[in-house]
């Protein structure tokens, strides 16, 4: 590898924006006027594919659940380990909501599930599950009990009217019941090593 700077600084980037939509021409964006450094879009893909390949990232694309149908660009990236981030910004703060997420993305990834970024016209439900042809469709929360957070997270369910599971995931220690939606507290689930119920 020629300009290591350059792909530490890449690293760099995906690692304090890991659960965060992403795509390359962001990062050439940012790279260019944030950092002052150059770099082609393809060398940037390499980049990345080197990343996923070492177990460093894991890509979760965006799925479009009407046409139900890949799309390209605006997935997010997860740490395949959390402590790479506190590794790499000693004194970094905890940010409870991506944390979460990708806590229940590694953990459904383990589970053998397919996981998506779930994308309704404008809304983004966290995750959309797949195995076997059956879904189920995810959003992490750090906690509901916020009237405004519970109406914001419960609003892509809404707009699912396919029968497929719904489920809430936050650290409310009394998960409520509405709509269907089954609502679990999320270190409990991972603590049994929990699973999904497709049916």
């Amino acid at each position: 590898m020629r300009h290591r700077d350059t792909f530490q600084r890449v690293q760099d980037y995906l690692i304090n924006n890991y659960a965060a939509p992403t795509n390359l021409s962001g990062i050439v964006d940012y790279m260019k006027h944030g950092e002052g450094v150059t770099v082609k879009r393809e060398t940037l893909a390499n980049y990345v594919r080197l990343l996923e390949s070492a177990k460093v990232f894991y890509k979760c694309p965006r799925f479009d659940l009407r046409s139900r149908r890949s799309l390209r660009g605006g997935g997010k990236y997860y740490l395949a380990d959390p402590g790479i981030r506190f590794a790499r910004n000693a004194g970094t703060r905890m940010s409870y909501g991506p944390a979460l997420e990708n806590a229940l993305y590694v953990h459904l990834r383990s589970k053998g599930y397919e996981v998506s970024v779930g994308i309704i016209g404008k809304l983004e439900c966290d995750f959309i599950v797949r195995k076997r042809e059956r879904y189920a469709y995810v959003q992490v929360s750090m906690s509901v009990q916020d009237p405004n957070v519970e109406e914001r997270e419960f609003r892509p369910f809404t707009k699912l009217a396919d029968g497929y599971p719904k489920y809430l995931f936050s650290l409310d220690p009394l998960p409520m019941q509405r709509d269907g939606v089954r609502h679990l507290n999320l270190m409990e689930f991972l603590r049994a090593d929990g699973d999904l119920d497709l049916s």
